[in-house]
């Protein structure tokens, strides 16, 4: 399974991961690139271009970002910073997609919603579509 350059990389997660922490504070452990729980992240890269009998499992980048954004967070995969760096990494790969997201203030609430599981996966995906911009 090949990858383009839409896709992104576990080191990608990692250096938005320290941007957010350098940007907005935190603590970013060095010897393992503040990773709480590699294997999680690389499993959800790996889901993200995975498809089952020739069928990708997801097609939309709003779902992939949605995915993403949600085992960041809910997955507690770095020591610090999880909420920052799954709403950066969302917006991220969107924009890698041609999509600008909006982060309105509300955002905090959603991060938050995601990380108590208020918010659905569901709806976090409804969410990222209804507040995005064409590049």
């Amino acid at each position: 399974m090949g990858r383009t350059r839409q896709t992104i990389s576990i080191n990608d997660i990692i250096k938005i991961n320290r941007q957010m922490i350098k940007i907005y504070g935190g603590i970013f452990f060095e010897n393992d690139n503040n990773l709480a729980n590699r294997n999680s992240l690389e499993y959800t890269l790996a889901e993200l271009d995975a498809s089952l009998f020739g069928e990708t499992l997801h097609t939309s980048v709003f779902e992939k970002a949605a995915i993403l954004m949600w085992r960041i967070i809910v997955g507690h995969v770095f020591h610090d910073g999880n909420k920052r760096t799954g709403v950066a990494t969302a917006a991220f790969l969107l924009r890698q997609h041609g999509y600008r997201l909006n982060l309105p203030i509300e955002i905090i609430d959603i991060a938050e919603g995601v990380a108590t599981k208020t918010i659905s996966l569901d709806d976090l995906q409804k969410w990222l579509e209804d507040n995005v911009n064409t590049i």
